[in-house]
């Protein structure tokens, strides 16, 4: 067996759930229809375009000291965007945003010599409500048979077989909001501190301001323009998938 010799076992991506134990299902049957839908393509929709700013402050701390600072090199990426609808309201998305500064600062130590290369990345982190244009398609889930239990009377008639019971869960399985990243700037301040007798410095305080435009996409059941031609000659429209599974929960919880 190949060794581990990472300093984790920590794993970036979302693993599959681990099975506790297994068992031997006695016997399985199968009943399948198709159906036809309202909608003939998914699409990713676009419920808006957001404008983002963050303010942040950073000390940066150089392997040694500086005489003058030549040129830094800057590059925005976002490690994280996450997106969910706002429970107070259809048109609001909270939205969460991990992203990085990666910066490559050029100096000098004296006034003739080599010229230092220096790398480090400046995290940010901040989120907020934002207005979308398109409702986010976005339904609940019930996993738990504690509120869609059924009980039966024992034998007696007296009270619950505690040797029998059922249970109607459901899960549904909604499309996430994806980030598309478009463009980056930034307004940055350095100041330059913590200089020695001979006038050099080795700490730089940042203060940034970041500006960020970037689109909040969901893949979307919608009809083309030549499946909305072909239907409008049909008497009977069939329902889509989103409106028999949400009738199908209906029925059961009616």
């Amino acid at each position: 067996m190949k060794k581990n010799t990472s300093c984790n076992n920590y794993q970036k991506k979302c693993p599959p759930g681990m099975a506790c134990d297994k068992v031997k299902a006695k016997s399985v049957s199968c009943n399948a229809n198709g159906n036809p839908s309202d909608f003939d393509i998914d699409v990713p929709v676009v419920l808006s375009e957001v404008e983002l700013q963050a303010t942040v402050e950073a000390d940066v701390h150089l392997p040694t000291p500086a005489r003058e600072v030549k040129a830094i090199k800057k590059n925005v990426s976002l490690k994280q965007c996450e997106a969910f609808r706002s429970p107070i309201s259809e048109t609001l998305v909270k939205v969460f945003i991990t992203g990085v500064v990666h910066k490559n600062i050029q100096y000098v130590e004296a006034c003739s010599g080599n010229l230092k290369d220096y790398s480090v990345d400046v995290p940010f982190t901040c989120s907020d409500d934002v207005e979308v244009f398109e409702l986010v398609e976005q339904d609940f889930s019930q996993k738990s048979s504690l509120t869609g239990e059924y009980r039966y009377l024992d034998n007696h008639k007296h009270g619950a077989d505690r040797c029998r019971s059922g249970s109607y869960t459901y899960e549904y399985f909604n499309e996430p909001i994806e980030c598309k990243l478009l463009y980056a700037d930034i307004f940055e301040l350095d100041l330059y501190k913590d200089h020695d007798r001979f006038g050099r410095f080795n700490r730089i305080t940042e203060k940034m301001d970041i500006n960020l435009l970037f689109k909040l996409l969901q893949t979307q059941q919608r009809m083309s323009a030549n499946g909305g031609a072909d239907r409008e000659c049909e008497a009977h429209r069939p329902s889509s998938m989103r409106d028999r599974i949400n009738e199908r929960i209906r029925r059961m919880n009616g």
